[in-house]
């Protein structure tokens, strides 16, 4: 099994006004990634949390990359914009990397309380 771990590097969930704005690189050297799923697990709310709990990921979107990095780059900065976020809950991100061969792993994960 590939590990895609080593594609995305520094992964952070930051809290805007009115959004989680979710920031990575991305280096794919191999080119063999076609597109990324986001996926978000809330885990409650703060002081309500439960950590321990098993996580309910949902889909939330599908970012094709195939044709997006130009120019042969190895390493680009990418993001994604979550505005469905309510202030004092918790969510987990992730971001599920999927090759030509059609496999699917997760690639890296964040947390954060959204004030």
């Amino acid at each position: 099994m590939p590990d895609y771990r080593l594609i995305v590097k520094d992964m952070q969930a930051i809290s805007s006004d009115e959004a989680v704005i979710l920031k990575w690189n991305f280096q794919d050297m191999d080119g063999k990634i076609n597109y990324i799923n986001i996926e978000k697990s809330e885990v409650g709310s703060a002081g309500n949390e439960c950590k321990d709990c098993p996580r309910t990921f949902e889909r939330i979107s599908q970012m094709q990359i195939k044709g997006i990095i130009l120019d042969n780059k190895v390493s680009s900065a990418l993001s994604y914009t979550d505005k469905k976020v309510v202030k004092g809950r918790i969510y987990n991100y992730r971001l599920i990397l999927c090759d030509d061969a059609g496999i699917c792993l997760e690639a890296s994960a964040a947390e954060i309380n959204y004030k």
